[in-house]
């Protein structure tokens, strides 16, 4: 009895040991994935925190999502190693220097992408170099080591920072605003569409009109509201542009789009008097306790997931090296403002929202809103017809979420005839959203709400469409008539007849042109005013804030009325009007006047070297289906950049357009825009051409069939 004693002392000794290993493993491991993977997201978010405010993310999931960020990632690879140990001890250790050295590489690879980069084989191979390097002498040095230990304390002190340090702490432990009073009585409902992307040129005919016949939706209310023809935002980008709509005040920086922040807003000026029927994209300003917010209708496990991929998408794209980066999935079609430095696209995340199930969302909120005893405010803000470009203007899809080709779609093109085609891509959605509006609209009339309610139609920024630009919504002195001339129309109760208002209104003048028109006052003070009082009525000059610096943008009246015609002007010369016809929209390119010529009418050669991509959708075309292959794009061999193409269809030129590169990839490329009328059901010929001959005589030379 007394000889066990002793022995199970070194036992106990031997476990106490092996425990305080592992947990020094463990230690280790979650430094060296903290600083790969935790810390990069971390400040990432720190700089755009809209990311987060876009998902409408609860406080809770803000917090777990970021402690299981940085505890289960070596929580997961201690894991692995201790299976390994029930095999051989050994095997444990190599694996644990295999870790090491992974994480490590990870760690430099994401420090060299963000001091600049290095070429793609080099990058792997010095952060592999380096990842071995730093397991070596963790294997071999004991200070290493001890210093690992020393920073056992980073994993913790990066996750508090994250979260309790402004302005992810206003997201992780929010506020929420209640309902105010308001002064007045109002039994009007009030119905709101914020549209995105949305230029007021993007609408105009050659009259000075809404163009009726590519965009009858608009141009209804043009025929039965208040149109306020000079309009504009007082931002270019969502997370600011969209609260100064809600709440009637300029943003300021550090402001985030949640309800914290924007307490006197549309939603709880109207809390007391209205039922609300709100649908954000991407903000959260409405507070829980007055709205239902959709987004958070998935599980926890989904949100999570859901999380993860999109922040798992955009450590990719800061780890990578730029041949594999080009190859991911685009973030940067998407909203936001993810500001990252090199390797990281300027945008965050969105995917959800904004490439799938736009229609829905919009038809949702459309059958919500309904008569009752109390009135109802509904508000919808619709990523339309915002990138990504993916629908007909008859709600029919052309492509799903991502570019068929990475990157065709956020290009800085400075070949003119891809610049022409993503603005054609632009209009052509812009169609769907008039069909959106349209279906409200007839919705509104047969519940017999139509007439009673206030109705308010804007839109938060516009996009720019100029040869060698990337940014197409970074407002500047070159084209801001671009992007902050935007549309807005007032319908008020019982109004029928449309008028044309010349005052140049702001976006923070929505809401108080709102309580103007319902003849009440919010009992707060807001820096808009209401587009028809005397302040507004006289101003003569625009000012916009610019993106981050808030410094003010200055024009007259008299530069922006010839910037705003400038830009009108040449969407006609390339697009013309509606009553050109539906296909007018598709001449564009090198040679529109071949449009719908029969390919026998000319001389044929035959090549080689086009490969399209996708090319079985052609053999399986059905009319009645939600999709239509009209997006034709594909990879040349032989053939550089700057050639003329044409597509032709069953026999008959579709579109014409030019070879080109991306500044991502040196293969040269083709894609271009087909009507939907081209197609015909079940089995389809596509064809690539190069043009060649003159003007007079053009030859096609036959490059590939699909």
């Amino acid at each position: 009895m007394t000889a066990t004693v002793p022995a199970a002392r070194p036992v106990a000794a031997w476990r106490s040991a092996a425990v305080r290993a592992t947990l020094w493993d463990y230690l280790h491991l979650a430094v060296l994935s903290s600083f790969a993977l935790a810390q990069p997201l971390f400040a990432l978010l720190h700089k755009s925190p809209e990311f987060l405010a876009a998902r409408g993310a609860l406080g809770f999931d803000i917090v777990s999502f970021a402690i299981v960020l940085v505890v289960l990632p070596p929580a997961l690879l201690l894991a692995v190693e201790l299976i390994a140990g029930l095999i051989d001890r050994r095997a444990r250790r190599a694996l644990h220097l295999a870790f090491v050295a992974a994480l490590a590489a990870l760690v430099a690879a994401g420090a060299i992408n963000r001091s600049g980069g290095i070429a793609g084989g080099v990058l792997i191979v010095s952060s592999a170099a380096i990842g071995i390097a730093a397991a070596v002498a963790y294997a071999r040095i004991a200070v290493v080591k001890s210093f690992m230990n020393i920073l056992s304390a980073a994993p913790v002190l990066f996750l508090a920072l994250f979260l309790f340090t402004a302005p992810v702490s206003g997201l992780a432990f929010p506020s929420q605003p209640g309902a105010r009073s308001i002064a007045g009585a109002v039994r009007a409902p009030i119905v709101v569409v914020l549209f995105d992307e949305l230029p007021l040129s993007s609408l105009m005919d050659d009259h000075g009109h809404v163009d009726a016949v590519r965009f009858p939706a608009f141009a209804e209310l043009e025929r039965t509201s208040t149109w306020f023809r000079n309009a504009y935002a007082v931002y270019d980008s969502t997370e600011h542009a969209q609260p100064s709509i809600m709440d009637g005040d300029y943003p300021a920086a550090g402001e985030l789009p949640i309800a914290s922040d924007h307490p006197a807003s549309v939603f709880t000026l109207f809390g007391k008097t209205h039922r609300m029927n709100v649908s954000e994209e991407a903000t959260a300003l409405c507070p829980r306790g007055l709205c239902k917010d959709a987004r958070l209708a998935e599980s926890y496990g989904e949100r999570m997931k859901s999380m993860a991929s999109d922040l798992g998408l955009v450590w990719l794209h800061m780890v990578s090296p730029a041949g594999l980066e080009a190859k991911l999935p685009s973030v940067s079609d998407n909203w936001g403002n993810f500001a990252g430095g090199a390797g990281v696209p300027n945008t965050a995340n969105v995917q959800a929202n904004l490439t799938a199930a736009r229609k829905g969302r919009f038809d949702d909120w459309v059958r919500a809103i309904t008569p009752g005893a109390r009135p109802q405010l509904s508000l919808k803000h619709t990523l339309l017809p915002h990138v990504p470009w993916q629908f007909l203007p008859d709600a029919k899809l052309y492509k799903g979420g991502n570019d068929p080709i990475p990157g065709l779609s956020n290009e800085s093109y400075k070949d003119a005839t891809q610049v022409e085609s993503l603005y054609q891509r632009h209009l052509l959605q812009l169609g769907f959203a008039d069909r959106e509006l349209g279906e409200l609209l007839r919705h509104l009339k047969r519940e017999r709400l139509f007439d009673k309610s206030l109705i308010v139609v804007t839109a938060d920024h516009g996009v720019a469409f100029n040869v060698g630009e990337r940014d197409r919504r970074t407002i500047t002195r070159e084209n801001a008539e671009q992007i902050a001339s935007i549309p807005l129309f007032v319908k008020a109760p019982g109004q029928s007849d449309g008028t044309v208002n010349g005052a140049y209104a702001e976006t923070v003048d929505i809401v108080p042109t709102i309580f103007d028109v319902l003849n009440v006052r919010p009992l707060v003070r807001m820096d808009g005013r209401s587009a028809f009082s005397p302040e507004v009525q006289r101003r003569r000059s625009i000012r916009i804030l610019q993106r981050r610096t808030f410094r003010p943008l200055r024009f007259t009246a008299a530069e922006w009325e010839r910037g705003k015609a400038a830009a009108v002007q040449r969407k006609l010369r390339l697009f013309g009007v509606g009553r050109d016809g539906p296909l007018r929209l598709f001449r564009i390119g090198p040679h529109p006047e071949l449009l719908s010529r029969p390919v026998r009418s000319f001389a044929v050669e035959q090549s080689e070297g086009a490969r399209f991509v996708d090319a079985k959708a052609y053999g399986r075309v059905d009319p009645r289906s939600q999709t239509v292959p009209s997006w034709v794009t594909g990879y040349l061999e032989g053939v550089p950049a700057g050639r003329d193409l044409a597509v032709a269809v069953n026999g008959r030129i579709a579109a014409t357009t030019t070879s080109f590169q991306l500044a991502t990839a040196k293969q040269t490329l083709f894609a271009a825009m087909v009507p939907e009328s081209s197609f015909g059901a079940g089995r389809n010929v596509v064809e690539l051409f190069e043009l060649g001959g003159t003007a007079s005589k053009v030859t096609l030379t036959r490059l590939g069939t699909a």
